[in-house]
């Protein structure tokens, strides 16, 4: 399934004309590594996300020239259920052989928390991590700002837990036990960075670094975007 999501993107730019863009985002899902923490998931949505951008770029390109032709092709494509297989076959694969795999994890420094060891990956992606509290703990610790942040291999910022902290029994003080959670939702944008996934650390949102790294975040992203539009 994965070569064949590769060999599809490579036919539609190949036929297609597209820009720089497709052919880029093309050529860098195929450098992907595979040896990493997630394995061959980064590889795998980067390839897919490759496939259908240069069969919508060729749609466009068609459409120019010759609006039947255009149709036919898109229809011929959507026909072949490759988004449906993707993600109904390849992804649950895929996710199967990540589950209980282990993500370092780290702590900022300064917070009053303790870690139970590594964030655990399960088969639907979510990795989790425990832990308490440490002195210095009470109820005026501020949990709702403190957010995992994943880091590759060279040090740079890949994505920013949706949630934080899940702590329910209250006074906090410590001793007390929280959980700590991290959907790994990858993206054609930070697919290089999860292939080289290092560790999770957790991070006060209101602290400087973690001001850095939302903005490197963004700024990669918007990188991509620009490099992929050919600008």
């Amino acid at each position: 399934m994965l070569g064949a999501v590769a060999f599809m993107a490579c036919v539609f730019t190949a036929c297609s004309g597209t820009g720089s863009g497709a052919g880029s985002a093309v050529s860098e899902a195929a450098d992907l590594p595979t040896d990493g923490i997630l394995g061959e998931l980064p590889k795998a949505v980067a390839d897919f996300e490759a496939a259908e951008a240069a069969a919508s770029a060729k749609y466009d390109e068609l459409k120019k020239s010759d609006p039947e032709k255009a149709r036919e092709f898109w229809s011929e494509y959507i026909g072949q259920g490759n988004t449906t297989k993707f993600k109904k076959e390849t992804l649950p694969a895929i996710e199967k052989t990540l589950e209980g795999k282990e993500i370092p994890a780290e702590l900022a420094d300064g917070l009053p928390l303790q870690l139970d060891g590594n964030f655990k990956l399960d088969a639907k992606r979510e990795a989790r991590v425990s832990g308490t509290f440490t002195a210095g703990a009470s109820n005026h610790t501020q949990i709702m700002t403190l957010k995992p942040v994943a880091f590759d291999s060279d040090g740079n910022p890949i994505a920013i837990a949706s949630r934080g902290i899940n702590f329910n029994d209250y006074p906090i003080q410590p001793g007390k036990a929280f959980t700590c959670a991290f959907y790994i939702s990858v993206s054609d944008y930070d697919a290089a960075g999860w292939a080289k996934l290092q560790k999770i650390v957790i991070m006060d949102r209101e602290s400087e670094a973690f001001k850095q790294a939302e903005a490197q975040i963004e700024a990669a992203k918007e990188a991509f975007k620009n490099k992929a539009e050919g600008n």
